[in-house]
């Protein structure tokens, strides 16, 4: 730990992440192709960490995937936990082990998996393994040519630690543990990704709950995505133009694109402040909304609707046939 306090944060990023890790639903792949492997099954052991460690680990892979963060930048969060926190989310720092201060003569404040002081954020954000990785790599990435530091070094430009050395002990096992948690992304991470994270709670057909509108003949013309949080991220699940992105009676805030050859998707219930706007060229994995409660809805989660020549179809075998199935509990 013992480190100075550091300048303001720039904690843009925080809002992309959930209060809540949920293991193994991320399909969104990395800078380089890269995907978090199946957490259901962790190793027991990687280079002598273990368990929660794992986990949080975990956790600290999934929020640089989902900023784009590529695994040399992946190590350095690894690296940064271990060096300040042997990657447990704890809840104490500093000075409560040691008696730090800062170089104005106040305790220190550090908390959590990356021992970040009151100027970082909230304690819930810095307490939250995502939210808190996502404050790092904020720092990170705006670090002038971070990516050809020495990593000890480039960590040092964000943490201000009183030993510029001090993290450079710990590459070797960060590596270990970011190859072990990664792996070549699938088919569903290429041509077409799974639009969100979790499972689906809602199928396609469904009539179960009233929906405005509905009848016997359409019902339920999509298929629900949820993980139990609000505020997650949404991706573009194909290549496409962006030809709304707005509000929607019933369907809250919503984005719709255009893949060509008939085929559109929709995406329902999203938070206010839409990540695109209609024109835009999109990519598979293209940041486009979060996840919320807007509309009809009666819980945080994605409607993710497909179309075909201006009819809904069934997006499960049509996800499926595109190679990124929609996961199931």
């Amino acid at each position: 730990m013992r480190k100075i306090v550091a300048g303001i944060v720039v904690a843009i990023v925080a809002g992309l992440f959930g209060v809540t890790f949920v293991l193994g639903s991320v399909q969104r792949a990395d800078a380089h192709g890269m995907c978090l492997s199946d957490t259901n099954a962790l190793p027991a052991d990687v280079a002598g960490y273990k368990g929660d460690q794992l986990v949080n680990a975990a956790a600290i892979i999934r929020a640089g995937i989902d900023l784009g963060v590529d695994q040399h930048g992946q190590v350095l969060a690894i690296m940064t936990a271990m060096g300040e926190s042997g990657l447990r989310n704890i809840t104490y720092g500093d000075w409560e082990t040691s008696g730090v201060t800062n170089p104005n003569g106040t305790r220190t404040t550090s908390i959590g998996l990356f021992q970040q002081q009151d100027s970082w954020g909230s304690v819930q954000e810095r307490m939250d393994p995502a939210r808190s990785a996502g404050l790092f790599y904020s720092r990170l990435l705006a670090v002038p040519g971070w990516q050809n530091m020495a990593p000890t070094l480039a960590i040092h430009a964000v943490q201000i630690n009183a030993d510029p050395q001090h993290y450079a002990r710990y590459e070797k096992s960060a590596t270990a543990i970011v190859t072990a948690l990664t792996t070549s992304c699938p088919g569903g991470s290429g041509a077409w990704i799974v639009p969100a994270r979790g499972h689906v709670t809602d199928t396609f057909g469904s009539c179960d709950v009233d929906r405005p509108g509905q009848d016997e003949r359409t019902c339920h013309k999509g298929t629900d995505l949820a993980d139990g949080t609000c505020g997650g991220p949404v991706w573009a699940a194909g290549a496409g133009k962006v030809t709304y992105a707005g509000p929607q009676p019933f369907r809250g805030n919503v984005v719709w694109i255009d893949h060509g050859g008939g085929i559109v998707t929709g995406y329902f219930h999203m938070e206010a402040g839409l990540l695109v706007k209609a024109g835009d060229v999109v990519s598979p994995g293209t940041p486009i909304g979060k996840v919320s409660n807007t509309g009809y809805s009666l819980g945080c989660h994605l409607h993710f609707q497909v179309e075909k020549n201006g009819t809904p179809i069934n997006p499960e075998p049509f996800m499926a046939a595109a190679g990124a199935p929609l996961p199931h509990q």
